[in-house]
């Protein structure tokens, strides 16, 4: 492997493991859904592997990962404005969006 693709993929393995801890979430849960062994993920997260163009969606579907995010270290999204959001949302949006931020308080708290 090259150096700048390795260093690539050191770089996306350590925002792969930011992401993951600042979402609550186990080696073992990313491994289950990406369909991949415990052993093989810490791959990822330590660059020896890189992340798949299927595995990024995976990422991205289930757990709201930003791709671009995980590839080139910047957001597709700048600012999320928490007041627009609710107020431009309906009852079933708003109430999921409360039970996400509550759920990962949650975590944050146990830890």
């Amino acid at each position: 492997m090259d150096n700048n693709r390795k260093n690539a993929n050191i770089q996306i393995g350590k925002r792969l493991r930011e992401a993951r801890t600042n979402l609550g979430h186990t080696q073992a849960e990313f491994a289950i859904s990406l369909g991949v062994s415990e052993e093989h993920y810490r791959k990822y997260e330590s660059g020896a592997t890189g992340l798949s163009a299927a595995k990024l969606l995976i990422l991205f579907e289930e757990y709201g990962v930003d791709p671009t995010y995980l590839v080139a270290g910047t957001c597709m999204k700048n600012d999320f404005d928490v007041e627009y959001y609710i107020a431009n949302c309906n009852k079933e949006q708003k109430d999921a969006f409360i039970d996400r931020v509550l759920a990962y308080m949650s975590r944050i708290i146990k830890k």
